[in-house]
């Protein structure tokens, strides 16, 4: 994917060409770049006729969007650390041009239904890990992106869980933000929770120097996994029993926990 990164307008009038354009285009054109992507992987799992925030009747959509899960949890292995590690610069660029496959494939569905938060979640988030990956422009793509989905669903708990990743994974001074951003989401799903809420809290505490709720929300979180390695040399890092820099990390280094 080369250029700008392409982020919808949200004032797309009901006269434009993509609000004229048959539902049925992009969706092939998302189906066909899914088999051409490089290194396409037959997706996990049976599929089950139906994709949260999706009407199951949309057979076309709902099956591209599974499968384009599919891929975002394959990307996810290798970019989902801020900054993304490879063996080589081989495997850089293979993983570059199945992000790029990825993106482009979003962008399709997007075209579909500029109104829907789900397919602004999945744009976004491979955003994120374009910028976990590096790309130019990825960072602010990603928010807007995110920012979007938000607007459109004021209750998507994985959109305000993905920008607080993002702050993170960028400066400290987002990370006031990104706690708010994570309180909100664990509110929306109260009285249960995500572990993954629980660990990015503890990140944006310490990215905010505030070293004793960083330790009482780890603690927290390793009660809901307690085989965590990660969380478990962050809380010793805290503790004092690891010697290391702890310094808060923001665009120059990994988040805590990993």
């Amino acid at each position: 994917m080369s250029g700008r990164l392409w982020v919808p307008s949200t004032r797309v009038g009901p006269r434009s060409i993509v609000a004229m354009m048959p539902r049925l285009v992009p969706v092939l054109l998302a189906a066909t770049l899914l088999a051409l992507a490089p290194g396409c992987r037959t997706p996990g799992g049976e599929f089950t006729g139906s994709v949260p925030g999706i009407d199951p009747s949309d057979v076309g959509l709902t099956r591209a969007l599974w499968q384009l899960d599919s891929e975002i949890r394959e990307l996810e292995k290798t970019l989902g650390r801020y900054p993304a590690r490879f063996a080589s610069d081989k495997e850089r660029l293979l993983a570059h041009s199945q992000w790029s496959a990825a993106v482009e494939v979003s962008i399709a569905l997007l075209n579909v239904d500029l109104e829907n938060a789900e397919l602004f979640a999945r744009a976004g988030n491979l955003y994120r890990l374009g910028y976990n990956l590096g790309v130019p422009e990825a960072f602010s793509a990603a928010y807007r992106t995110l920012g979007r989905c938000i607007e459109l669903s004021k209750d998507h708990v994985d959109c305000f869980y993905r920008l607080a990743q993002l702050m993170l994974t960028s400066t400290p001074r987002y990370a006031p933000t990104a706690e708010r951003l994570l309180l909100r989401a664990r509110s929306l799903i109260s009285p249960q929770t995500r572990p993954e809420l629980e660990a990015e809290l503890a990140r944006a505490y310490f990215a905010q120097g505030q070293r004793s709720a960083a330790l009482q929300q780890i603690d927290y979180y390793l009660t809901l996994r307690p085989d965590d390695v990660d969380a478990q040399r962050f809380r010793d890092r805290l503790t004092g029993r690891e010697i290391s820099d702890d310094k808060p990390r923001g665009a120059g280094g990994r988040g805590p926990l990993r």
